[in-house]
């Protein structure tokens, strides 16, 4: 299930435009991305006498047949910190419908016996999101590596001043025709703040990326721009999995 990558932040490859005057400041904090999900991270961790070897097995059997509800359009992934595992992970579920399906998932998992093996915080925090880009090449693939990254807007910046950022950050990365996907999280009780996700879908993404991005000129001025509008806080590698 687990691959090994070297990871480049291509957190580089953002562009912004910066509003001129306090008016097109105040229009763009109207404006909200077009969000297509829900979504909530559970951290978890496992149980004494249970390792990951256990977790993956029981993984590996689970499919979702198992966790079907009807006519609802959902994705779980499970993502397993880098470069140590250790015993901790964290559960995803993006929900594209507007029913509230957590606790119908979280109730189908302890039967199938995953409260034996783990124990997760339930605090539920609900983000919204969006796909900002994915180049479909490969991304079938189950097994990816993830990057998250938590970001704040800087002042008089927000997702209005950010969104032509993004546009065009779009079409320079579908140029290159790669295995990768970005997504844009947003908890609305945090206005200030959003995550941004990068999924990798192929072992020679950071040669891919090298090559045909961040040795372009371009990518230095999309850095500056994005600096403009945000700054990151941190960020997070995990090997993620993808329950088909």
């Amino acid at each position: 299930m687990h691959k090994s990558y070297k990871i480049i932040l291509i957190i580089a490859f953002l562009v912004s435009c910066s509003s001129e005057n306090t008016k097109q400041i105040e229009a763009n904090l109207l404006i909200e991305p077009n969000y297509e999900f829900s979504a909530e991270f559970f951290e978890c961790k496992l149980n004494d006498g249970y390792t990951l070897l256990n977790l993956e097995s029981f993984l590996s059997t689970l499919v979702r047949s198992d966790l079907e509800q009807r006519n609802v359009k959902y994705d779980i992934n499970v993502y397993f910190p880098k470069p140590n595992y250790v015993n901790q992970f964290i559960i995803n579920v993006k929900n594209y419908s507007d029913q509230d399906i957590y606790n119908y998932i979280l109730n189908k998992l302890s039967r199938r016996g995953f409260d034996e093996i783990a124990s997760c915080k339930f605090d539920k925090e609900e983000y919204y999101g969006q796909s900002l880009l994915a180049n479909e090449n490969e991304i079938i693939n189950p097994d990816y590596v993830s990057e998250i990254l938590r970001c704040e807007y800087n002042e008089g910046y927000n997702y209005g001043t950010f969104r032509i950022a993004i546009e065009r950050f779009s079409l320079e990365i579908k140029s290159l025709n790669i295995s990768y996907e970005a997504l844009y999280l947003h908890n609305k009780d945090y206005p200030n703040s959003f995550i941004w996700i990068n999924n990798i879908y192929k072992d020679n993404f950071s040669s891919e990326i090298n090559s045909n991005w961040i040795k372009n000129p371009t990518a230095e001025n999309v850095k500056k721009e994005f600096q403009e509008n945000a700054k990151c806080i941190d960020s997070k590698i995990y090997d993620a999995f993808l329950i088909t």
